[in-house]
């Protein structure tokens, strides 16, 4: 009988840090998840990239403005 039980809690403590080492697992990726990390991970750090990119999407929207202004005619 004591045998069965010393079994039986020695799955229980294995069942136990099983469980707790998948919380840590989950845990770390939710704060690898948050909206901060993945905004510093995705989008880009320095002024003059964003100021590259601004100026690259304007320069884009006005010649696709000319061609549909061209076709249109």
């Amino acid at each position: 009988m004591d045998r069965e039980a010393a079994v039986i809690r020695a799955e229980m403590s294995r069942t136990r840090a099983e469980l707790d080492q998948k919380l840590t697992r989950l845990q770390d990726k939710v704060t690898d998840l948050s909206p901060r990390r993945l905004s510093q991970r995705y989008l880009p750090e320095y002024f003059i990239d964003q100021a590259a990119g601004a100026l690259l999407t304007i320069v884009g929207l006005k010649m696709a403005w000319s061609r549909y202004r061209r076709l249109r005619r």
